[in-house]
């Protein structure tokens, strides 16, 4: 399968091409290098350098794979290939949390894909040599005797799985595609609109009526029911004077603080009862 060989390339050519652009027209190397691995690796000072040359360099190498491919440029691609797995194995142990710093201004913290994505770039680079002509010849070039479908057919298939495979590049599928599944399958359709009791709960606690009354209560909630759009709490209690009681909270379902109602039943006389709004005057 010659065609297989003759896109390989191409698709090289794309990947450092791209990279190397995105690394040289940088406007603030220092911001871009600052919190990644080669800034960990390098320093300060030499990192911005570093990162400019190695974008010079794939620069390079894309245009070479693309004037004359053959196994002179895919073996230069398959070391490039390697640096980047050594890297990555560096930063995955000296800076784990560090961002690689490739592709894009993001920096996300590296995962097994990006392992992946190095390891899919040296695979085509081996394929490539194992297609090309002895020394830099042009025996398997891709505009040698092309089968342009098969070809474009490969390049494509292995631009997605790259983009796959690049976390930095996220946002540009895998988020719009979560919330298109959100849109479509409405996840939370079926589940009920009842209002948790946490949620009411805490709702009275950063009220002032619970600033107010708390003073009174001697226990968590013990019982709550739900009347004309209000959760009632139920709490025991007790006043300063040694009296006991039974404390209730009127909590709206709609969360509105300031509406909350308090009530205290005296257990030591059960017609006297007290009741207060529990909202600043």
């Amino acid at each position: 399968m010659t065609w297989l060989a003759q896109a390989q390339p191409l698709f090289l050519a794309g990947v450092f091409g791209w990279s190397g652009v995105l690394k040289t027209l940088a406007g603030d190397l220092g911001g871009r290098v600052a919190g990644t691995a080669l800034h960990r690796l390098l320093g300060g000072v030499v990192a911005p350098a570093a990162y400019f040359l190695l974008g010079v360099a794939e620069i390079a190498l894309a245009v070479s794979l693309l004037v004359d491919p053959g196994r002179a440029t895919a073996f230069a691609a398959a070391v490039m290939s390697g640096g980047f797995i050594v890297y990555l194995g560096y930063a995955a142990i000296a800076v784990p949390r560090a961002a690689c710093g490739c592709l894009s201004k993001r920096k996300v913290r590296q995962t097994w894909r990006g392992f992946a994505r190095a390891g899919l770039l040296m695979a085509s680079a081996v394929v490539a040599g194992a297609g090309g002509g002895a020394g830099g010849g042009t025996s398997s070039a891709w505009w040698d005797r092309p089968s342009w479908g098969a070809m474009a057919l490969v390049v494509v298939a292995e631009a997605a799985l790259f983009i796959a495979l690049s976390a930095e590049l996220d946002h540009l599928w895998l988020y719009p595609l979560r919330r298109l599944r959100v849109r479509v399958r409405r996840p939370l359709a079926g589940v009920s609109d009842v209002v948790p009791l946490q949620a009411s709960v805490s709702v009275l606690l950063r009220s002032y009526a619970w600033r107010r009354t708390s003073h009174l209560v001697a226990s968590d909630v013990l019982e709550h029911w739900d009347a004309d759009g209000h959760r009632i709490l139920v709490y025991n209690a007790r006043r300063p004077d040694g009296g006991r009681g039974t404390a209730l909270f009127a909590v709206p379902l709609d969360g509105d603080a300031a509406a909350i109602r308090f009530t205290f039943i005296d257990h030591t006389d059960e017609t006297s009862e007290q009741e207060a709004l529990a909202a600043p005057r």
